[in-house]
């Protein structure tokens, strides 16, 4: 069984991207800007909100926006997207909750680490997993780098007083794949987020198509 597990959020235990978009296209209608389709926004989840605001510019990334552009949409996403992801745009996938409480129940450590803002990221996992004991939960706050890098992943290894490589981590995207490589931890991938299965498959880790599925290699492996 695996003792220590860490969940990325997005895409792996939430389906967010209803509410992601909201909050995106809110923002962009506020600076005068035409929105985008939920199916577009969700190839730009997985690397924080500010790369998440460049690429809804049009831009490839946070660090090849303007920085004038990036900022105005930036506070406009900040403004609005606590106002819009609680239920019914943000929901636990299938499953997930149960899965959840059984890895509880047979002593395994949880956490959440995740690149979405911790103000944001705190009060999403506590509303919608508010009986799941996570040891640790958090965001992007500045403290550590986002994912890919290692150091918060390290850090959730500190707090449990164990070596980064006994962690699993779990998540939906290569974002996830190379923090997990970066860090030198297992890693199970999720096929039912926001990456293309076809990128993800071709990565050395095992992809779950089901929660059941995942379920199972968590509690027997």
């Amino acid at each position: 069984m695996k003792r220590h597990i860490v969940f990325d959020l997005d895409g792996t235990l939430v389906d967010s991207l209803p509410g992601i978009a909201e909050g995106v296209n809110r923002a962009l209608q506020a600076l005068g800007l035409p929105g985008h389709s939920q199916q577009s926004i969700s190839r730009m989840i997985g690397s924080g909100a500010a790369n998440l605001c460049g690429m809804a510019l049009g831009y490839v990334d946070a660090a090849h926006t303007p920085p004038d552009e990036l900022a105005a949409m930036h506070e406009q996403f900040r403004r609005f997207y606590p106002e819009c992801w609680q239920y019914p745009l943000t929901r636990a996938y299938p499953w997930v909750a149960n899965m959840l409480t059984l890895l509880s129940a047979e002593g395994a450590e949880l956490a959440v680490l995740s690149n979405k803002p911790h103000e944001v990221t705190e009060p999403m996992v506590r509303a919608i997993f508010p009986h799941i004991p996570f040891t640790t939960i958090l965001g992007y706050t500045g403290k550590f780098p986002r994912k890919p890098a290692p150091d918060a992943l390290q850090y959730i290894a500190a707090q449990w007083g164990v070596p980064v490589n006994e962690i699993t981590l779990v998540g939906d995207s290569l974002y996830d794949a190379r923090t997990a490589q970066n860090a030198g931890c297992d890693l199970a991938l999720v096929a039912w987020g926001y990456a293309e299965v076809s990128d993800l498959v071709t990565w050395p880790a095992p992809v779950f198509g089901s929660v059941d599925e995942l379920r199972h290699y968590l509690l027997n492996s």
